[in-house]
């Protein structure tokens, strides 16, 4: 298809206004208005027909088609041969703005001004072939911005649109970041996520003034789809989990003369999971003696059983750092492993100078120098941690971090891994990304990057055990149907998959409490997957604090509380039986570490998979 130049009249198509219609409709459980609150000025005319109000951009190298001739009835609102325009893209866009729409404002705006922005909004997600996808809507992100560099914007919200290509309202709510003139900022819906079409009906924009209360202007919830607690995906997940991460422990005990010691009571508790529940660490937590950095210790050991050091290890502060600051990472990764918790390293190569030490680019024009540097560097960090972890990630973010394969070729990457796994014999080696599970679920040219560099070190040779996959999810939530397509995608390599970096940032508590614990579900059923990190645990040493598990009193935060009460509470396995008649006790179990108690006698037993174990009581010295 050929991109058109402009879309001449679409401005009055779009800009409709709402008329003469009082009822209200259910949009994600809450009753969303017809019509925009009194009170407001229209940012565009509603009886705009300049050309330049609306404009489409689609990336050349895109096969597009651009439609604004559509009429349509939206049967939830009683609306009858309401104008649309869409956009159908086919191909993958490299940007989520490689394909949009955008309004111009017709009036200036202050900061402080509050913006309102409602629409109609349908899609369908397409396959390589273009056909619908069945059960898959769309995804539009509406963004209020300015419409020059750099872009500002005042709200990002990602509309995932119903399957069946539904209509769904949309009311969007914000406050200007800054004064514009008239035609400097506007509305825009970028669409550029994947091969979809996307339909708009019936957008209007208004703004009032900034002593309005913003939460008296109508606001669509951000949710996901499937977060309703009778979702078919959670029975089919909790199916998995008691299938793949639970198995049935036998015990037997008997007395001192080898006789079963029927009739006693029994207590067998879990200590420890089988999979890895992590975070990253704060080395300076770690070796500090005040009352938070304690507390801080306790929760470590009491909820995690594997931890990546967090920057420590990382090569522009490794360079930076003294002999006796480099001991005190070092002696934190040894505290790790005297209470059980296992050490990630990360990350040894981040191909990039803004994340390598600044003198790395004195080698650029010598790209032997280049490349010896940083096998040295591989070494020394292999031979000081090299008793201390059980992996590393070996090369990360290589999407926006090119400038080492630039100096040194594509192959570097290989060379990379080899090195480590000359001087990290016994360490899983990973490769590290951040676009495998994010932006709802929809591809992005950076998956298909990620896929290609995973599929690239596979077949040229590198040593590579696992796939890490972070998961710094902001207001932009994965659905847990697209997550478990996501997570199956990465499972083709027959890898380890590791969540690397967990958090969740977004403003509405209950909301981060549900993702929270819908995407522990997820991943905790996935046969793939190996463990869960999360990206710090403290409010008061964290990189975002409001995802943190504990604020900075310690007390659990509701992200905490969906994780402690998944990982402590509800994937636990307590029991407390009495022997029968030939001292036996059985139960289904979470696979890990278990305390077994019979009186004042305690053993320790392992279950990571369907076993019988026979437990002895001691000879007592009188006897």
């Amino acid at each position: 298809m050929t991109r058109p130049t402009a879309f001449s009249g679409i401005a009055v198509l779009l800009l409709t206004a709402l008329v003469g219609i009082t009822n209200h409709c259910i949009a994600d459980e809450v009753s969303l208005p017809m019509e925009a609150p009194a009170g407001g000025e229209r940012l565009m005319q509603a009886n705009s027909i300049l050309p330049e109000n609306i404009r489409s951009h689609v990336a050349d190298s895109l096969r597009h088609d651009l439609r604004s001739d559509g009429l349509t009835s939206i049967n939830l609102s009683g609306l009858k041969d309401v104008p649309t325009v869409s956009i159908t893209v086919f191909d993958q866009p490299r940007n989520t703005w490689d394909a949009s729409l955008s309004a111009k404002s017709d009036i200036a705006i202050q900061k402080g001004d509050r913006v309102l922005i409602g629409a109609w909004v349908r899609g369908e997600s397409l396959s390589k072939e273009g056909e619908a996808i069945q059960g898959d809507g769309g995804v539009v992100e509406v963004v209020f911005e300015k419409q020059s560099e750099p872009y500002t914007k005042s709200v990002q919200y990602l509309v995932e649109t119903p399957p069946n290509n539904e209509w769904k309202q949309v009311w969007i709510r914000c406050v200007s970041e800054e004064d514009y003139d008239a035609g400097q900022c506007g509305v825009g819906f970028q669409i550029g996520y994947s091969p979809q079409r996307i339909e708009v009906a019936n957008l209007q924009v208004w703004r009032y003034p900034p002593e309005t209360d913003l939460k008296t202007l109508p606001m669509s919830p951000r949710t996901y789809t499937g977060r309703e607690l009778d979702a078919a995906w959670r029975r089919e997940a909790d199916q998995r989990i008691e299938e793949l991460r639970m198995c049935d422990l036998e015990l037997k005990i008997l007395d001192a003369s080898g006789m079963p010691l029927s009739g006693h009571a029994v207590s067998i508790a879990q200590t420890k999971h089988a999979f890895r529940f992590g975070t990253a660490a704060n080395v300076e937590m770690i070796g500090r003696s005040d009352s938070d950095a304690e507390r801080y210790r306790e929760v470590l050991k009491e909820l995690f059983n594997v931890a990546t050091i967090e920057n420590g290890l990382k090569w522009q502060y490794w360079d930076q750092k003294t002999s006796d600051e480099r001991e005190q990472v070092l002696s934190a990764m040894d505290w790790c492993n005297e209470h059980g918790i296992a050490v990630r390293g990360h990350v040894l190569v981040w191909p990039a100078q803004k994340n390598s030490p600044d003198w790395i680019t004195s080698l650029y024009d010598t790209p032997i120098a280049l490349k010896k540097v940083i096998d040295t560097h591989i070494r020394e960090m292999g031979f000081a941690t090299r008793e201390r972890v059980v992996e590393w990630d070996v090369l990360n973010e290589t999407f926006d971090n090119r400038e080492f394969e630039q100096y040194l070729g594509a192959e570097c990457f290989i060379e990379f891994f080899k090195s480590a796994d000359g001087v990290l014999p016994n360490a899983a080696l990973y490769y590290n990304d951040y676009a495998g599970l994010v932006r709802a679920g929809v591809n992005t040219y950076h998956k298909d990057h990620f896929e290609m560099t995973i599929r690239r070190l596979i077949e040229e040779g590198a040593p590579i055990d696992g796939i890490g996959i972070q998961g710094h999810f902001g207001e932009i939530l994965t659905p847990p149907h697209r997550l478990i397509r996501e997570l199956d995608r990465w499972g083709q390599f027959d890898k380890k998959i590791l969540i690397t970096e967990f958090d969740v940032g977004v403003t509405d508590e209950q909301l981060m409490a549900d993702f929270t614990r819908d995407f522990l579900s997820v991943c905790f059923s996935h046969p793939d997957v190996d463990g869960i990190i999360t990206w710090g645990f403290w409010a008061g040493a964290h990189w975002r604090p409001g995802s943190a598990i504990y604020d900075t009193q310690w007390n659990l935060t509701p992200f905490g509380k969906a994780w402690t009460g998944l990982t402590q509470q509800k994937w636990m396995s307590n029991v407390d039986g009495i022997l029968d008649e030939k001292g036996s006790v059985s139960s289904r179990v979470f696979k890990g570490d278990y305390q077994v108690i019979v009186g004042d006698q305690t053993w320790t037993v392992s279950a990571t998979e369907d076993r019988s174990a026979t437990l002895t009581m001691p000879m007592k010295e009188n006897e």
